[in-house]
């Protein structure tokens, strides 16, 4: 699954040179673990070149931005030396300024058709002066050894409107968990290291996958230290 600033930009592309930052939604917001272990890669790398490139049919638009990188270090995944980051001029963009010569921390995925690296406009990347925090968890992470957290919501079909005290129900490799959202609509359980799938067990009421999950509910993996973050909503006119 893209991530979700990825998906809510689809149709939303800003042709002129302002600034377009990331339209982001709930589930906010994103959490460094789920993000880490969702991202194909994850770098610190210093911006070396930013390439411009002109809307064919408005001369004067931007259409989007390529940023070449130099590597400092590697996090998770693999790449040497230099690589690039593809940017549309869209609402999922950065929510941060580039600069040439600062680096960054990013959490990345690659999209062949672009031929480079995308983010998440409304994930955790960002300037390394400013992911410390992000840093540091992600340094508690790779000293982890067994179990995770999966994270999610319930809110009505509108996104807007939390579903308190619903029946949470995760199924592992012969294991079952169950628990309750609170009156947020929110529920977190801690679990070993293995795959599950969470579904919400509400009699009366049916739900399925947010559009805007970030991870899907039927195919959850939970690393050392990992986490998943995910979103149910209400099917319309289920009750």
């Amino acid at each position: 699954m893209k991530p979700l600033a990825y998906l809510l930009s689809a149709g939303l592309t800003v042709l002129s040179t302002p600034l377009a930052l990331a339209f982001c939604h709930v589930p906010q917001p994103r959490l460094t673990c789920a993000e880490y272990f969702a991202s194909q890669l994850v770098v610190e790398a210093t911006l070396v070149q930013t390439h411009v490139l002109v809307d064919k049919d408005d001369p004067l638009g931007i259409s989007a931005r390529v940023y070449s990188m130099k590597v400092e270090r590697v996090l998770r995944g693999k790449v040497e030396g230099h690589f690039r980051i593809y940017e549309g001029n869209d609402s999922g963009r950065a929510p941060f300024e580039w600069a040439v010569g600062k680096e960054y921390l990013l959490f990345l995925f690659y999209v062949p058709r672009d031929n480079a690296w995308e983010l998440d406009g409304c994930g955790n990347s960002g300037s390394f002066e400013a992911a410390q925090a992000a840093l540091s968890e992600i340094e508690t992470i790779k000293t982890a050894h067994d179990g995770g957290v999966i994270y999610g919501n319930v809110s009505e079909q509108a996104l807007s409107i939390p579903i308190p005290k619903v029946h949470i129900d995760v199924q592992g490799e012969n294991v079952h968990y169950a628990t309750k959202t609170n009156e947020k609509g929110e529920f977190q359980m801690n679990v070993p290291t293995g795959r599950y799938s969470v579904r919400v067990a509400e009699r009366g009421i049916s739900f399925k996958m947010a559009d805007i999950s970030y991870e899907n509910p039927g195919r959850i993996e939970i690393e050392p230290g990992g986490c998943a973050q995910i979103q149910f909503a209400e099917i319309e006119g289920s009750q």
